[in-house]
């Protein structure tokens, strides 16, 4: 005992707590047992049976007859729930429409557990995003904005990437949306429509062109989408008894083809451009027929990432019949007419013809100023190249090579071939514009490119390659080469997918180590040709072999 302290303080202070922790327990029942909302006997319980039980409810006792709730608990408002014929709020409840939590003590938990907002009391309009719990999806009376949801749902194309139950084909590549209304409140749903990225900025889902109004009404139906809906019984649940309706998507009013309607149906264009109709989200198929091969079309819809590494397009479920149908619609019918430029000055006024060619053909990728931030951009596989700004990317590189890109295409991208499109002198029209409107050099402009080590005899060793390779390039190509390492989201354009097989074939080797050594112009790649020596350098040109090689077998 240290000296001077009297032998009873110990006991003095327990006493005191004990006797502070006697005092906070009984505020806080007292507080809590004469709360109104804890007078149970004063409560009045609403019982309901909307789905596969009884389930109770005190919203009334704030809520009396439905009414709306008054400051003054001791005073309740006595006004009228507004009329919901052919329904009755007596037999519905509150939950049921509303959602919320009935039985809670707690005005804010009554009103929806903090969170995700999944059980976020609905009110007004909103109440829609109830009703397709009750009713079999369908035309339906107060809910025709969650009706158009669900019809706006399959016009995008959301099932195609997302299953959702009650659709005899769904998609595998996102989240499954069967119940996602017991899930996510309606704030939250809407917002990830509208923004993917805004939670997830990995996210591989395109940023629809949605107005607000036309996003809440996709939430809308979602929000309906739960795990017991009151329509069906639980076995007819489990046994995947519900249907979803079937629609149209075609336009009606005007006959079509066949290979244009299953570009309806199949929900083509939700993401693709096709004439007039312009999904935005996904390259122009107008003039798909003069750019791309036959074998191409077949073997694109069977797996798009296998002719374009890391394109998020979904495989589209098609039989073969329809398959064969829409490629021989494609191959003879979406071509360009041999007087594209007269139509477009037609259409778009008399400016200069390599200006019409550019906006209509490349500015979707590339973008009206020419930076490569075009509409579709976000949702490529690879960036297209920047032209804007970037007048030391061009300085290296020969006008033969770009022309040949115009061309022909650059494979293992979405830049297809304009050979048969444009004409020579036209392609020309295309490139001299570029230079003067964004690039801002002349053409002859060209810089002297530095003289790379010569290739070691003496052969490299592998596993010092790896660790280098590690080293250097993984933060941003992956330990992989897939173009998705720990900093590849800080970068645009992207990192390059170094697994790409049908970019990297065509490329001789000097390219691939010139790009190493001396780095690329208007990308985060740097120059490393102060930190390699000649055979670190052509061994990493030899890995990067070894890489795209692996998807041969693809």
């Amino acid at each position: 005992m240290a000296a001077g302290k009297p032998d009873w303080i110990n006991v003095f202070y327990g006493m005191a707590i004990c006797l502070l922790l006697v005092s906070l327990g009984a505020a806080v029942y007292f507080s809590v047992a004469h709360h109104p909302l804890n007078d149970h006997s004063s409560i009045p319980d609403l019982t309901i049976n909307l789905g596969a039980g009884p389930v109770r409810e005190h919203c009334t006792y704030c809520h009396p007859e439905g009414s709306r709730p008054s400051p003054d608990l001791d005073q309740r408002s006595l006004s009228e729930h507004p009329d919901i014929s052919p329904h009755q709020w007596e037999k519905l409840g509150c939950t049921g429409c509303h959602l919320g939590e009935g039985m809670a003590l707690d005005v804010e938990i009554s009103h929806g557990l903090p969170g995700l907002g999944a059980r976020q009391v609905l009110s007004g309009r909103d109440l829609q995003a109830s009703c397709f719990q009750c009713h079999p999806v369908g035309p339906l009376p107060g809910a025709k904005k969650a009706w158009k949801g669900y019809q706006r749902f399959l016009a995008k194309g959301c099932n195609t990437c997302h299953h959702i139950s009650g659709l005899g084909r769904g998609g595998r590549y996102g989240p499954d949306l069967s119940h996602i209304g017991s899930l996510l409140g309606l704030d939250l749903l809407q917002q990830e429509i509208r923004d993917p990225k805004a939670d997830l900025p990995n996210s591989i889902m395109p940023r629809f062109p949605l107005s607000k109004s036309r996003a809440r009404e996709i939430a809308y139906f979602l929000k309906s989408r739960v795990k017991q809906p009151y329509y069906a019984t639980p076995m007819q649940i489990q046994a995947g008894q519900i249907k979803l309706p079937a629609i149209s998507l075609a336009p009606k009013g005007r006959e079509l083809a066949e290979g244009e309607r299953l570009l309806f149906e199949r929900q083509c264009l939700a993401c693709h451009q096709f004439r007039e109709v312009n999904g935005r989200i996904a390259p122009d198929l107008s003039f798909i027929g003069s750019q791309r091969q036959r074998s191409y079309l077949e073997g694109f819809l069977d797996n798009p990432a296998r002719y374009i590494p890391g394109a998020v397009m979904p495989q589209v479920p098609m039989i073969a019949e329809e398959k064969t149908t829409l490629v021989n619609y494609l191959s003879t019918q979406a071509v360009a007419p041999e007087n594209l430029s007269q139509m477009l000055a037609k259409k778009m006024g008399q400016e200069e013809p390599a200006k019409q060619l550019f906006m209509r053909l490349c500015q979707a990728c590339h973008a009206a100023e020419g930076n490569g931030l075009g509409p579709i951009q976000p949702n490529l596989a690879n960036f297209p190249r920047a032209f804007a700004g970037n007048a030391d990317f061009f300085r290296r590189i020969q006008p033969k090579r770009l022309l040949a890109s115009i061309e022909k295409g650059i494979p293992g991208t979405s830049m297809p071939g304009y050979e048969k499109i444009l004409s020579p002198q036209q392609r020309q029209q295309v490139m001299d514009l570029i230079f003067a409107a964004f690039i801002g050099i002349g053409q002859d402009d060209k810089a002297k490119p530095e003289e790379l080590p010569r290739k070691p005899v003496q052969a490299f060793i592998p596993q010092d390659i790896d660790s280098l390779f590690t080293d250097l390039c993984s933060r941003c190509h992956g330990d992989r080469g897939n173009g998705k390492g720990t900093e590849a989201l800080q970068h645009l354009p992207r990192p390059r997918n170094l697994t790409n097989h049908l970019y990297f074939t065509p490329l001789p080797d000097e390219r691939i180590a010139r790009a190493i050594y001396s780095g690329i112009p208007g990308t985060a790649m740097p120059a490393h040709a102060e930190q390699l020596s000649a055979g670190q350098l052509w061994g990493l040109v030899g890995k990067i072999r070894q890489l795209s090689r692996g998807n041969d077998a693809d």
